[in-house]
């Protein structure tokens, strides 16, 4: 039995977080949402969701407002506990049950028509810190568990608005 290795579980979580701005940037809420554990806590700022279905309705609502493109740097990934799980195809490399990630986002966001608009009315809307709970499950893929995200920089003229 051996246990997986930093850059593997790195590079197994970095794989998680650039699905969920992908399908966030490219309106996929159902893939967005399947990144999420049934269970998952979601929360941004002061407002929190638990579960799948509202996570999905979250997203799916603030889809609606406009386009975006996100980028994150700075990834710190570290176990959590938890008895190790089994990885894939019972190759013998063991996972933790539960990691935590640590990264800092950009949001790029236009307000107005979409990326044809001035450039003016595009650049960056948010600058947050995510601290994430990523949890092994049964089916060897992770999943978030917990995302709180903190903004750090806000700049709400840049905001998509729902209309």
């Amino acid at each position: 039995m051996s246990t997986i290795t930093a850059a593997l579980l790195r590079a197994e979580i970095d794989a998680v977080l650039a699905d969920w701005a992908w399908y966030l940037d490219h309106g996929d809420v159902p893939a967005l949402a399947a990144l999420f554990t049934e269970d998952a806590l979601l929360v941004i700022g002061e407002v929190a969701v638990r579960g799948r279905p509202a996570i999905q309705r979250r997203y799916a609502e603030r889809g609606a407002a406009g386009p975006t493109r996100h980028l994150y740097s700075g990834l710190r990934i570290s176990p959590l506990g938890g008895p190790p799980r089994p990885g894939p195809g019972g190759s013998g490399d063991w996972r933790p049950a539960l990691v935590r990630a640590r990264s800092t986002w950009i949001s790029y966001a236009v307000s107005g028509a979409g990326p044809a608009s001035p450039a003016g009315r595009a650049g960056v809307s948010l600058v947050a810190d995510f601290d994430d709970e990523l949890t092994w499950c049964d089916d060897h893929c992770w999943r978030i568990s917990e995302r709180r995200v903190t903004p750090v920089f806000h700049a709400p003229a840049r905001v998509p608005v729902t209309g």
